[in-house]
């Protein structure tokens, strides 16, 4: 039988084809014709690219009221009719109709078909804030899977030097930002996708790249720095929300980026500031509270964005941390509430901001950062529930995220499943097939004729499963690679990994997560039987798509990079007392590193801009230090 993606809501088809050859003759509503033409969508362009459309054949498009985006298909011996609710219903009606004629040889079945989306809000944010800033090219390419995923909501997160704020080029001259006009040309595709852009700009915590300069220490809650969690220090993030020349620094980069979008939302982010009240405010903390502190900043950065025009999105950690603010916490900004671990559930938080009326969306994660090739049960886990809830409890829908933490050495294509996981459920609801978005990636992500590479690309993000490792929001192989809790000793190491397996042990802990042993049970053996598997499996792939070589090589190096982290662990567990296996151990690890590298950096190249990739692989480049040093040390 035919298959949809996303799957239909209401379907049934018909044993007859109608045969298109003749061509179409077509007649569009004339209010929808205005409303394709007032977002940029070219019907009779995307109409002619799939069928003949000067023929005779009856094609009646009509305006229907229902849900904005839902449409209904029907295909006879009179010809096709579509019934939209709005442009973006006709838009999401072709690519049905595109998806049909592919397996029907440029024809059409009989059918009839109504659909609808479960969730208003079905979005993804991509981090382009840490290292890694795609090319304009490769966000066009993404925003076109994006909209036959039918997302109709994309945010690009910028925290530090991410985007070319004019007055502060001097600050970042080495760096190449997402410029002003990469924005207003990505805004108008995306508009003719029907996807809206999302402005993102963080304004509280994850400042440590503006508070390292000597032009803006000075606004920092703690200019000299913090202990984190009682477990290692770090450089000033927050700032100082009491200061007034923080709110100017603030609204003036907004101010520079708003005019380019839009949107009628902007995400101002506000989450983890880490330091707030425990710096320079700490007395006014003490008198009033640390809520107090954030509160006052949130409703003052609100009224900003109300005088914009704009409505204010930010995420929940604190509020939601501390519920007694939200009695009086504004009802028109919309709370984020983020949780990336499928053992964790959005249920209670989902309750509670229906019980408020305040007006939320649930955020889930692709899993793919700290992971190097993904969580892929995890992250379906994950995404299904955020969907559940927000379906169940009045939430406006899900922004899946995708972040890149610590280095940002995962592929894009790492989280092409991810991406077609939340169109499926955002748009059919977890009734949806996991099968449905396997045979949309193979047919028209990966184009691969032998349909293997979603599952291989699932099964890639599943090495973690065999790690043993009671880790949270990281693997094993990713973390031990990791510039997190550096070392640069044997004795050193085993210190980073309690301080990972306490670390999780906190995630767990805050996440409601049942408590487990601290115990990794680690069969690097048969880690590498797995890996290699996978290795034969993708090597035998034959990808059509226009990427497809570059995905392969993605997918190649990625597993080497498991393999790497899964050696290294293996290693400095296993051979410390035997200096002659640990010394060849180590040179071996330092040339598949070098190698993993100068690959890394071409793949890089091919979709991203070159500023960040230095800093990026300063996270990695410790360990080519460590290398030599203790393959010296062992030697003498």
């Amino acid at each position: 039988m035919y298959k949809i993606y996303p799957q239909p809501k209401e379907c049934s088809f018909g044993q007859e084809i109608l045969n298109t050859s003749t061509g179409f003759k077509i007649s569009l509503d004339d209010d929808l014709q205005k409303e394709c033409k007032a977002s940029g969508y070219n019907f009779f362009e995307n109409l002619s690219t799939l069928f003949k459309s000067d023929g005779t054949i009856p094609f009646n498009v009509s305006l229907a009221s229902g849900n904005k985006e839902s449409f209904k298909i029907v295909v006879d011996a009179e010809g096709v009719v579509i019934k939209a609710a709005s442009a973006a219903g006709l838009f999401y009606a072709m690519e049905v109709l595109k998806q049909l004629r592919d397996q029907t040889n440029g024809n059409l079945p009989y059918l009839s078909l109504f659909d609808e989306p479960a969730l208003k809000t079905r979005g993804l944010l991509l981090d382009v804030g840490r290292d890694k800033i795609p090319t304009l090219d490769t966000l066009y390419s993404l925003l076109d899977k994006f909209a036959s995923m039918r997302i109709n909501h994309i945010e690009l997160y910028m925290e530090g030097f991410s985007y070319d704020y004019e007055e502060h080029r001097y600050l970042f001259a080495d760096e190449t930002p997402i410029t002003a006009n990469d924005i207003k040309a990505l805004n108008s595709y995306a508009k003719s996708l029907f996807i809206d852009l999302v402005p993102n700009q963080n304004v509280l915590g994850h400042m440590e790249k503006w508070l390292a300069t000597p032009q803006y220490n000075h606004l920092a809650e703690c200019e000299d720095g913090f202990m984190f969690e009682n477990i290692y220090w770090r450089p000033p993030m927050t700032l100082d929300t009491r200061n007034e020349e923080s709110y100017q620094f603030v609204t003036n980069m907004l101010d520079s980026i708003l005019e380019n979008f839009e949107s009628e939302y902007v995400n101002l982010n506000l989450d983890e500031p880490f330091e707030l009240g425990r710096g320079k405010n700490l007395e006014y903390a003490k008198k009033h509270g640390r809520t107090k502190l954030f509160m006052d900043y949130v409703k003052k950065l609100n009224s900003y964005c109300r005088a914009k025009g704009r409505t204010m999105l930010m995420w929940g950690d604190i509020v939601l941390h501390n519920p007694e603010c939200l009695k009086d916490f504004p009802k028109d900004i919309v709370l984020l509430d983020w949780i990336y671990e499928g053992e964790a559930h959005f249920e209670s938080h989902a309750r509670l901001l229906q019980n408020t009326g305040l007006r939320y969306c649930l955020c889930p994660g692709t899993s793919s950062w700290g992971s190097l090739t993904g969580r892929s049960d995890n992250m379906k886990k994950n995404i299904m529930d955020a969907v559940d809830c927000s379906i169940r409890f009045g939430g406006e829908g899900i922004i899946t995220t995708d972040w890149g933490d610590l280095g940002h050495w995962q592929y894009i294509s790492a989280s092409y499943p991810a991406f077609a996981i939340t169109g499926l459920y955002s748009w059919s609801g977890i009734d949806g097939q996991l099968d449905c978005a396997r045979w949309f990636c193979n047919r028209y992500i990966y184009e691969d004729q032998s349909e293997e590479a979603f599952d291989i690309a699932y099964d890639l993000g599943n090495y973690y499963v065999l790690e043993q490792a009671p880790l949270y929001n990281t693997t094993l192989c990713f973390s031990v690679m990791s510039s997190k809790y550096y070392f640069d000793s044997i004795e050193e190491f085993d210190l980073k990994m309690d301080r990972l397996l306490k670390l999780s042990a906190n995630i767990a802990k805050t996440n409601g997560i049942p408590e487990q042993e601290l115990v990794i049970n680690f069969d690097y053996t048969n880690l590498c039987s797995y890996l290699d598997d996978l290795s034969l499996r993708i090597s035998k792939l034959n990808l059509n798509s226009q990427e497809g070589i570059l995905i392969k090589e993605e997918m190649e190096n990625g597993i080497r990079m498991v393999h790497h982290g899964a050696k290294l662990y293996h290693s400095l567990k296993n051979h410390r007392d035997d200096k002659e296996l640990l010394t060849r151990d180590l040179k071996e690890l330092f040339i598949l590193l070098d190698d993993i590298l100068k690959k890394h950096y071409k793949l890089w190249m091919k979709r991203n801009r070159s500023g960040g990739f230095s800093r990026s692989s300063s996270h990695i480049n410790h360990l080519l230090t460590f290398y030599r040093k203790t393959i010296k040390e062992l030697n003498n």
